[in-house]
């Protein structure tokens, strides 16, 4: 691990948080984890990223396939995909896989420039779904967390990757020390 530019940034890294199903994290591991994948990857790179995870949060089959779900995320044929309703949103729920319905109804998912900071669209049969103003990362986290001010950061950096298993709740200096730099304005 490099060293940040602030070496406050640097200090507490031992200190741990608890992402989903009580998974224990030290910011030292989250500061490891936070530089697999970055907006300053290549495009074609970042593209690439994109085309594999969409293969789940777009896929347009009831239940995703079990060679899709081990091909991006090394899954086996016994992990089942569980939806749960949002409490503040009426009718809309969220799976595990960081896939996303309305009343029943699967939405796609996409980003501008391939940022990895994913919007519902579209439902699957083309139909402008409700204008949800978030993004996916943060919805599906309010979803499995409950209703949270505080910071979402992705554990592998990817924003194509929204499962809950990927996502934790953090303050803002948390998550300043996860990536090595100051987040939002902290500074």
């Amino acid at each position: 691990m490099e060293p940040s530019k602030d070496e406050n940034l640097d200090k507490g890294l031992e200190k741990e948080v608890t992402g989903y199903n009580g998974r224990k994290y030290t910011l030292y591991e989250l500061r490891n984890s936070a530089n697999n994948f970055t907006i300053n990857d290549d495009w074609e790179y970042r593209k690439c990223t994109k085309e594999k995870y969409s293969k789940v949060y777009n896929c347009q089959e009831e239940t995703v396939p079990a060679g899709i779900l081990k091909e991006v995320y090394g899954l086996d044929e016994s992990f089942e995909e569980k939806w749960l309703k949002d409490e503040v949103r009426k009718g809309y729920e969220a799976s595990n896989l960081g896939r996303v319905k309305y009343n029943g109804k699967l939405i796609l998912q996409d980003d501008e420039n391939h940022n990895g900071k994913l919007r519902l669209t579209t439902f699957i049969d083309g139909e402008e779904a409700p204008n949800v103003t978030e993004p996916v990362y943060r919805f599906v986290a309010e979803t499995f967390y409950g209703n949270s001010t505080g910071h979402v950061h992705h554990i592998n950096n990817n924003g194509y990757d929204c499962r809950p298993d990927n996502l934790i709740l953090l303050s803002r200096e948390e998550h300043s020390k996860a990536h090595g730099y100051h987040i939002g304005n902290e500074k």
